[in-house]
């Protein structure tokens, strides 16, 4: 017996004993009040998701849905203004300027010396600029020589103060309709700008950009005031899987749940499909056909609008009460409207899915006015993080995409003019 445990003590000194830590707790400095982990400072989430935006965009009536409706467009109310111009230059002229390879700041500082005006670069300017012989008015020379260096400036009175940047604020005034505003900005919103905030009240779009910026924006000013109509999405977002644990849904059983008919188009994307379907065919129908089938989750619902060729963009996660792995997920489209006599019109439609990985697909689409799309089979696994997650293998994404037409109509004399 003493030889057995000799033996043992032997193999145990062999092996580095296992190092216990015990946490010790930390004393309650608040005697009898509960207390709570400290996390990192952030804004909470249920203001984070407050939007003023939500009620206006993810609310859809798919009860009440015209495929065809008129708003009214006022030109002279849709305009793009600066706010942040500051006070008027003082009353200088300005004889046979010229310069060669050189930066905004260093002209402008060359420009005012000798007078009691400063200039306060905030940003580094790399852009070499040259002129000759130029002469006018001091507010008219600054305009030529910033605008042609790509920089905006403003001129405080106060402090005598030229300040240089290459940012500057707006306001974008959109004439009095929820639909056309919506439209503006998805259109925005397709061009990459996201930083924006909308007076929901006075209906302006407060956003800050640079040249190429305010470049894109005048644009869709002058492109919109051109147009004749705008297109407009009601949109569903779902998350279904088998009713059975290791079943799959027979997407061929809708044609015999409903008609051969009810099916036109069907356009593969490298994941997924989209299927064309007739105007009957709504959410409703899909309802109808998942019911006995599989178990349905409403990731998201709302709507959005683009000017006919422009590309908009629908963020699935702006229209969800709570966080989901798709609402990473984007939706963007791009649609020419043909109008016919004999029948509504034809929809040339672009639809792209997106997340800040890339692409996943891209179907080119064509309709008839009062056509809906349904994308299919989009795993919904390809939207988890990580080893493992709660998600079944055979779950997928449905999006029902239903397109209506809006047609501008110019006030006051409704003609558009081209």
């Amino acid at each position: 017996m003493l030889l057995l445990l000799s033996a043992c003590d032997f193999f145990a000194d062999d092996k580095p004993a296992p190092v216990v830590r015990v946490q010790q707790q930390k004393p309650n400095p608040f005697p009898g009040v509960q207390v709570f982990d400290r996390h990192v400072p952030k804004t909470l989430d249920k203001v984070a998701f407050f939007n003023l935006e939500t009620p206006v965009r993810c609310n859809v009536d798919w009860d009440s849905q015209s495929i065809i409706s008129a708003q009214p467009f006022d030109r002279e109310r849709f305009r793009l203004d600066r706010v942040d111009k500051g006070d008027a230059l003082p009353d200088i002229s300005v004889e046979d300027l010229s310069f060669t390879d050189q930066t905004v700041d260093t002209v402008l500082t060359n420009l005012l010396r000798g007078t009691d005006i400063f200039i306060d670069s905030k940003d580094q300017f790399l852009k070499k600029i040259n002129m000759k012989g130029v002469s006018g008015p001091l507010s008219t020379v600054i305009d030529l020589i910033t605008s042609s260096a790509d920089v905006y400036y403003s001129y405080d009175d106060r402090t005598r103060t030229v300040t240089l940047r290459r940012f500057a604020r707006w306001n974008l005034h959109v004439p009095l309709s929820d639909e056309v505003l919506l439209s503006v900005i998805d259109a925005l919103k397709g061009s990459d700008i996201d930083d924006i905030v909308i007076d929901w009240e006075d209906r302006f779009i407060i956003f800050q950009g640079d040249i190429i910026t305010e470049g894109t924006v005048r644009n869709l000013i002058n492109k919109l005031a051109l147009e004749d109509y705008i297109v407009a999405y009601d949109i569903d977002v779902y998350r279904i899987w088998p009713r059975e644990k290791d079943g799959s849904i027979d997407w061929m059983e809708i044609t015999e749940a409903f008609n051969r008919g009810s099916v036109r188009l069907v356009q593969n994307g490298v994941i997924g499909r989209l299927f064309v379907v007739a105007p009957t065919f709504n959410r409703s129908s899909l309802g109808e056909f998942l019911l006995p089938r599989a178990h349905a989750r409403l990731i998201s619902t709302g709507k959005f609008a683009t000017p006919e060729r422009w590309q908009g963009r629908f963020d699935i996660g702006q229209c969800s009460r709570e966080p989901h792995l798709e609402t990473d997920l984007q939706i963007l489209t791009q649609a020419r409207f043909t109008p016919e006599q004999a029948r509504v019109g034809k929809l040339d439609t672009t639809v792209v899915l997106k997340t800040i990985d890339g692409q996943i697909a891209q179907y080119a689409v064509p309709s008839r006015l009062g056509d809906n799309f349904m994308i299919i089979g989009i795993p919904t696994q390809y939207f988890a993080v990580g080893e493992v997650t709660p998600v079944p293998p055979n779950s997928e994404l449905v999006v029902l995409i239903s397109p209506r037409v809006i047609n501008i109509v110019r006030t006051p004399d409704g003609v558009p003019t081209r």
